[in-house]
C-alpha cells in the first residue's frame, strides 16, 4: 500500500489544514490542479475569471470549521489563499453554470451472518486522481475516516470513530432549500454529518433541521447497533428505508417517490445489483471477493471515460472491516484493492 495515499491529520482545524497543505506543498497543481484542469465538460472548458471572482466570497460563507481548515492549507501549501478558495468553490461553481448532469453511483446495504456491510461505486470524471483516504481528528468533533481526493477537504463517503458510515450518491432534485432554514450543499453536509453524528437518529435529527442544497440517496450504517438505512433526501424533505433482513439497493433514482423520473441506466444497474444479491449463498458468502464481484459487473461499473468508477469501497462498520481502491480505474474492477481497516 503506498502511504502516500494515507494521511493523518489531526489538531484545531486550522492545524488540520495547515498539515493537509504540507502534504500538497509543492504537488498542489499536479493533484488538485490537474483536476480542476480536467473536471469541467462544457465547450471552452473552466473560464477561471468567473471562478476567481466568486471564490473568496464563498470561502467566507462557508462554516467556519471549514472556512479555517482551507485558511491553514493555504499557509501549509505556501499557495495565495485566492487559490485554495477557487478550490473550496470549484464544484459549486460548475454546479452554477452548467447544472449536474450525469447522475451516476451504485450502493448496497446487506447482512450477512449477523454484520451489515456495505458497498459503494463512486461514479465520476478524471478518475486518475482518486484513491486517497484522510484520517481528521478535529478537536471538539468525531474523528472521521474519509475517501476521496488528495486535497479533499469534503467528502462523499466516510467512516468515523462512533462507527457510523455514510456515503451519498446523486437524484434528480425537486424542490429548493427553504429560505428561511439553514441549508448546506451536499458534500459539506455529509462532512459535517460524519463529525457530528454518533448514530442513525443524530443524523434523521439533522435532516429534519437543515436542509440540503441537492438531492441525495444518503446510505448510512450504524455499526454499535447494526443498523442500516438509505434516506431519499429532497432538498426539504427525506424518506427512510430502514434495513430489516437482506439488503438494500440504490443508484440514482427515487425508490419511494411515486411518479418520479427515472433513469434507464440507473434503473439497469440497480436491477443487476439487486439480483445480485438475491443471488447470493445463504451461507459461506465469500468476503469482500463476492461482494466486490458485484461493484465490479460490467452492468453496474461505470467504463465510460469520460464518467467511469473512480473508487470503490466494501465495509463492515461493526468489525471495522474495510476494502479500498488505492487508485486504478475503473476502480471496482481494476483498482487495486487493498484492506484499510478502520483506524480506531
Amino acid at each position: 500500500m503506498d502511504s502516500n495515499r494515507i494521511q493523518h491529520l489531526k489538531g484545531s482545524p486550522e492545524e488540520v489544514g495547515y498539515a493537509l497543505g504540507r502534504v500538497l506543498r509543492g504537488r498542489f497543481e499536479q493533484s488538485v490542479g490537474l483536476y480542476m484542469l480536467k473536471r469541467p465538460m462544457r465547450p471552452g472548458g473552466l473560464d477561471t475569471s468567473e471562478l476567481r471572482a466568486g471564490a473568496m466570497d464563498y470561502l467566507h460563507a462557508l462554516p467556519i470549521r471549514f472556512r479555517q481548515e482551507f485558511e491553514g492549507m493555504a499557509e501549509g501549501a505556501g499557495l495565495p489563499i485566492e487559490r485554495v478558495a477557487e478550490w473550496a468553490y470549484f464544484e459549486q461553481y460548475l454546479r452554477e453554470i452548467y447544472m449536474r448532469k450525469a447522475r451516476q453511483c451504485s450502493g448496497f446495504i446487506c447482512k450477512i451472518d449477523g454484520k451489515t456491510w456495505v458497498g459503494r461505486n463512486n461514479d465520476w470524471r478524471v478518475p486518475e486522481v482518486w484513491g486517497h483516504v484522510t484520517v481528521r481528528e478535529v478537536e471538539g468533533r468525531i474523528p472521521t475516516s474519509s475517501y476521496g481526493m488528495e486535497g479533499d477537504v469534503f467528502t462523499g463517503t466516510g467512516y468515523n470513530k462512533e462507527k457510523l458510515w455514510l456515503h451519498l450518491h446523486y437524484v434528480p432534485t425537486v424542490d429548493k432549500p427553504r429560505l428561511s432554514r439553514q441549508h448546506l450543499i451536499c458534500y459539506i453536509y455529509l462532512t459535517e454529518a460524519l463529525e457530528t453524528c454518533a448514530s442513525i437518529a443524530d443524523l434523521e435529527d439533522m435532516l429534519s433541521r437543515i436542509d440540503r442544497d441537492d438531492s441525495t440517496m444518503l446510505f448510512a450504517v450504524d455499526g454499535k447497533t447494526n443498523e442500516g438505512a438509505i434516506f431519499e433526501c429532497t432538498c426539504q424533505t427525506y424518506a427512510k428505508r430502514e434495513l430489516i433482513d437482506g439488503y438494500l439497493v440504490g443508484t440514482n433514482h427515487y425508490f419511494t417517490r411515486q411518479n418520479a423520473e427515472i433513469n434507464a441506466d440507473s434503473l439497469t444497474r440497480y436491477n443487476s445489483v439487486d439480483e445480485m444479491l438475491t443471488s447470493l449463498p445463504t451461507d459461506n458468502v465469500d468476503i469482500p471477493r463476492d461482494l466486490i464481484a458485484i461493484l465490479a459487473d460490467d452492468k453496474v461499473e461505470q467504463r465510460e471515460g469520460d464518467w467511469e468508477t473512480v473508487y470503490s469501497n466494501v465495509a463492515c462498520p461493526r468489525s471495522g472491516e474495510m476494502w479500498y481502491t488505492f487508485g486504478g480505474h475503473p476502480s471496482a474492477s481494476k483498482g487495486s484493492w487493498q484492506r484499510f481497516d478502520s483506524p480506531w
